[in-house]
């Protein structure tokens, strides 16, 4: 009996100390065919923090990431089936790779060596949004190379389509680092010259309910890209000192009940932050978001202009997340990292056109820690 008794107490001790894991959602709910070709869920691991991601618009499905005690959060919104993103009934991009051009383009149409190109109108049937009616975020990828913690996705968007010349090779590659860091790298070559901006859309929630308005954000810019209507204004807007200067860390939720007019007009944060860079092309800090509940404090890095930050207030709580969950007004946090918007049709802007024997790289880097 005391030998029993010891044992027991092993055992028991063994189980208080086991370390937590994440709750995987289940890959068999993501296996089908879109358009003929196959789609799957695809798991890695790296540091402490698990991803999983589908080939179908190389969304990120689940982010799994420990909190101040340990315990794992998937911090990211999204769905449990492949259905419900191929046949979605709200958000479209919902944790979708965007582009070929992320964002915005004006009149849904660019031009270049004197000949016009028209684009899919999917934005208000004038402009065209990231991509338009078939982007990055509807396709299927090819899965390049898959490791223990990284994936890499390959897609060629082929010349003409949704009305862009060229076409256009891609490569994006998923990485979980030792460091805790979601590392997202897009390497793309054309054969004509065209516009790229291909950014991200992950949907930042650290307890997969609630609101925002308590998360302490900090953005690294001084100014926005303003809109008007559909329209992108140029040149940028000074936000030194208004309700959406956040170089100094304090809620999201204050910026909610300002009268600041380019926040009342988008019921919230939809805006493109102009990035205080110290070199072009390095990569540095452009923003964080810290909850004070889990304590979770992700940092976001970019060799990027541009970061389009946007706060879930298209949702309504009528379409249902994972985990029983809405999607509620105000429940997620947007941080994308691009070019600015309509680059293609403002000389001013950050130069969007990739040519010929160059190559397009861009990096964005969401590392998580606790505090």
């Amino acid at each position: 009996m005391k030998h029993y008794l010891l044992w027991a107490a092993a055992v028991l001790a063994v189980a208080c100390t086991a370390k937590p894991k994440p709750v995987l959602l289940d890959e068999t709910k993501f296996k089908t065919e879109v358009d003929g070709a196959p789609v799957s869920l695809v798991t890695i691991q790296g540091g402490k923090l698990a991803l999983q991601a589908t080939n179908f618009g190389g969304r990120v499905v689940s982010l799994f990431v420990p909190d101040k005690t340990g315990a794992y959060k998937d911090v990211v919104l999204g769905h449990e089936t492949i259905d419900e993103y191929v046949h979605y009934t709200k958000e479209r991009f919902l944790g979708a790779c965007v582009g070929p051009v992320a964002n915005r383009i004006t009149n849904a149409s660019f031009t270049i060596d004197g000949v016009t190109y028209q684009l899919d109108a999917n934005h208000g049937g004038k402009g065209t949004l990231h991509g338009g009616f078939k982007g990055l975020d509807s396709v299927v990828w090819d899965i390049r190379e898959k490791t223990d913690h990284s994936v890499t996705f390959h897609y060629l968007h082929k010349d003409g389509e949704a009305g862009f010349p060229g076409n256009l090779d891609i490569l994006m590659t998923y990485s979980l680092t030792p460091d805790d860091s979601f590392k997202i790298e897009y390497k793309a070559t054309t054969d004509k010259t065209r516009p790229v901006n291909i950014s991200n859309h992950p949907y930042f929630n650290f307890s997969q309910s609630g609101t925002i308005d308590n998360y302490v954000m900090y953005i690294n810019a001084d100014a926005i890209t303003a809109t008007q209507g559909l329209d992108i204004l140029s040149p940028p807007v000074s936000i030194v000192g208004t309700a959406m200067d956040y170089r100094t860390p304090h809620p999201v939720g204050d910026a909610f009940s300002s009268d600041y007019d380019h926040l009342k007009r988008g019921r919230g944060f939809d805006h493109n932050y102009c990035l205080n860079r110290k070199e072009a092309k390095d990569i540095e800090l452009a923003a964080s978001a810290y909850d004070p509940a889990s304590g979770i404090f992700l940092e976001v890095f970019t060799d990027q202009p541009g970061l389009q930050v946007y706060s879930g207030q298209y949702f309504n709580g009528e379409e249902n997340g994972k985990y029983g969950s809405k999607l509620l007004y105000h429940g997620s946090l947007t941080f994308e990292t691009q070019n600015w918007p309509d680059a293609p049709n403002k000389p001013d802007f950050p130069d969007p056109y990739l040519k010929p024997g160059q190559t397009y790289t861009h990096t964005c880097i969401y590392h998580f820690s606790t505090k």
